[in-house]
């Protein structure tokens, strides 16, 4: 399953050096290990009732609105090239930008690099002011964020950097950041109303400081591409329980599961006690998958940080608990989840995108030819999928570079070049426009191919600076959510607990 940058190394990165943490830090991830890590939540005799504020006036869900036209729509092999005659607020003329140099720093290697440095030179080939851009890449998002980190105190930083936008969040309070709002709506060099209509907006408006474009809004990022979490169904297994169509709702799900459960349970394998429905995992992008399902919100909507303790969030908690009391969920952070739902031994898992390579050579390893598909969270309104991303980000540095490193950014998101890279990764776009220049035919996954289908269900995970630490907050709350001795009636003290560390973090993380 995917690890970056769900792993165990960029949790202890996190919870130890990064972002000028005070001391008061580490006495709250203390608190965070005694609450989640020893111990059950105690008994309800000692929990006291309180009102939870519904989220009635929080912001509903957006429709990405996502259409896929049938032929590609057709567009020039580069960018147009800019009408330097029109007055420009940015005050750079191209003679300015012959033979600038600029630097961008990423995260892939293997395939994935060579994939985005074939994009790079053909930019560095075809732009007509021959600017080049070199890339370093490191291996994974920790490195890319600990060596960003090193040169902001040595001076020596990229020009352009793809990340997530939690560390935005953190290096625009360090003032390292351009405010694209400019390069945006320049009128020679920014992207017309047209082209910032064509970002799906869900994405869109993740790069934004505010959740409104008031004044002192300001935009930190260009979203580059989107993974998101979703449901792994082994429909050829469901069908031979007697189902023939993949969930699409709660209760249907939960026949699903149980069905597979007693099907094991019938077979009586040793190797497999206990399983058989939906393989719970503790991965935080699962949770806030389900969280959203039930028609929750993560972040606070009547302040700053996150509200964990909501009806829906309770819902969410006790329909998964219940789901593992009957025995139609089970976890185990011992087993390997591909490997598992590739053998029969769990009809459901949720995971990235990312991981359906993984999946697909589970499926190999075990000489199973079961059909699976991707299926969106199901839901009491309507399905969900959670989705999560990195940014095309500028640093700081004087007009002319910082003009440069936006021609590459633009480059980058062109929908022709957008789909070259989306198609490599696995991943989702963040234009509606790059979904006509993907391959869809027989040589390409299904899987993703279905994934695609469930864009317009896809619902962002919080961008916060905290963000980057309360997840594994979440992922906390989560595992002990799926221990034994947790009883449903502890889970909205699981839930309070979860809210009151969310805010020392919220306190403390900058």
């Amino acid at each position: 399953m995917e690890t970056d940058p769900d792993s165990q190394q960029t949790i202890r990165r996190n919870l130890t050096l990064l972002y000028g943490l005070t001391l008061g830090l580490a006495v709250i991830l203390a608190v965070l290990a005694i609450l989640f890590q020893g111990g059950a939540v105690p008994a309800t005799a000692s929990i006291t009732k309180v009102v939870v504020v519904t989220q009635a006036t929080s912001p509903s869900p957006r429709n990405t609105q996502v259409q896929s036209t049938s032929t590609a729509t057709p567009l020039p092999a580069v960018p147009p090239t800019p009408n330097e005659q029109t007055p420009s607020a940015l005050g750079v003329a191209s003679g300015e930008l012959r033979g600038l140099s600029v630097n961008l720093w990423h995260s892939w290697t293997g395939a994935e690099g060579l994939a985005l440095q074939t994009l790079l030179d053909e930019f560095n080939r075809t732009n007509r002011w021959g600017i080049t851009v070199n890339s370093s890449a490191y291996d994974g998002f920790g490195s890319l964020d600990e060596a960003v980190e090193a040169g902001l105190s040595s001076g020596d930083v990229p020009d352009i950097v793809v990340d997530y936008g939690y560390q935005a969040r953190h290096w625009d309070n360090q003032d390292a950041l351009v405010d694209l709002f400019s390069y945006v709506d320049d009128p020679v060099w920014g992207l017309t109303s047209d082209e910032q209509a064509d970002f799906i907006p869900e994405f869109w408006v993740e790069d934004l400081v505010t959740e409104d474009f008031s004044a002192d809004a300001r935009r930190l990022g260009i979203p580059y591409y989107r993974a998101a979490y979703t449901l792994f169904y082994n429909q050829g297994w469901a069908r031979e329980l007697g189902f023939t169509d993949p969930p699409e709702s709660l209760q249907s799900l939960r026949l699903r599961a149980c069905a597979a459960a007693e099907s094991v349970a019938s077979q009586e394998a040793e190797s497999s006690p206990g399983k058989g429905g939906l393989l719970l995992t503790s991965q935080p992008g699962s949770m806030v998958g389900w969280i959203y399902a039930f028609g929750g919100e993560i972040t606070n909507p009547e302040a700053d940080g996150y509200r964990f303790s909501t009806p829906q969030a309770r819902e969410a908690f006790e329909y998964l608990k219940d789901l593992q009391y009957s025995g139609c969920a089970w976890s185990d952070t011992e087993v390997e989840a591909a490997a598992e739902f590739a053998n029969r031994r769990a009809l459901l898992v949720a995971g990235s995108l990312l991981d359906i390579p993984a999946m697909r050579e589970a499926f190999h390893q075990a000489g199973s030819s079961d059909e699976w598909v991707v299926i969106p969270f199901p839901s009491q309104a309507e399905p969900v999928v959670e989705a999560y991303g990195p940014s095309i980000m500028i640093m700081r540095s004087n007009p002319a570079r910082q003009l440069a490193a936006w021609l590459v950014t633009e480059w980058l998101v062109y929908p022709p070049n957008q789909a070259v890279w989306v198609q490599a990764l696995g991943a989702y776009p963040t234009r509606t426009n790059t979904l006509n220049y993907l391959n869809r035919d027989g040589n390409t996954s299904p899987q993703w191919v279905q994934a695609l289908e469930l864009l317009p269900t896809a619902r962002s995970e919080p961008s916060l600076a905290s963000w980057s630490m309360v997840r594994w907050a979440l992922a906390d709350a989560t595992g002990k959510l799926f221990d034994p001795q947790l009883e449903g009636e502890q889970i909205p003290a699981l839930l309070e607990q979860l809210d009151s560390i969310a805010a020392e973090l919220v306190s403390q993380v900058r």
